[in-house]
């Protein structure tokens, strides 16, 4: 793996997952009382603390990538609807989608960027239909999975064995 894609993936999985549990974290100085609310937090916050570990992980080993690329996906989808609400960033975000326009049948594009944990949840609320990609996600998730299938190059051995070593080796005289 490339330095800078490492470097860089390490900066949004361990920066972008600690701002997000220090964000998090703010709920619990100052509860609201309900119980839903604050498991929904805490699932938040494990999210967060899941992308941090991941990002950890890269630095401790370079090969360590499965919970990376989970973590990754994660961030993938942004997903508006009547139902559910999801956007989920670490780090960095650039969000273009598709979705309804309001009180009509057509259609429009979406776009949002973002630095910095960026993170929406809501079940129920009635929002409009919407559909994105988060690409920084996308393409980091790309180049990552390049790097990793991609072998290291073999380095050639630059010593020479004299010819009749060989030969001679395995017979006796």
């Amino acid at each position: 793996m490339k330095t800078w894609l490492r470097l860089t993936i390490v900066t949004m999985t361990v920066g972008g997952g600690f701002s997000g549990m220090a964000l998090t974290s703010q709920f619990f100085l100052h509860p609201t009382g309900y119980q839903a609310q604050s498991a929904m937090m805490a699932s938040l916050f494990a999210l967060y603390a899941f992308v941090f570990v991941s990002g950890l992980l890269l630095v401790q080993n370079p090969q360590k990538t499965r919970l990376l690329i989970v973590a990754l996906a994660l961030q993938i989808p942004c997903i508006l609807s009547p139902i559910i609400v999801y956007r989920f960033a670490s780090g960095a975000s650039v969000v273009l989608g598709v979705g309804t326009v309001e009180g009509t049948s057509g259609f429009k594009l979406d776009a949002s960027a973002g630095l910095g944990s960026n993170l929406e949840f809501n079940l129920m609320q009635g929002h409009r239909w919407s559909i994105g990609i988060n690409f920084v996600a996308l393409a980091i998730l790309v180049l990552l999975l390049r790097s990793v299938r991609t072998p290291a190059p073999v380095l050639q051995s630059s010593i020479s064995v004299p010819a009749e070593a060989t030969s001679t080796a395995g017979s006796s005289e």
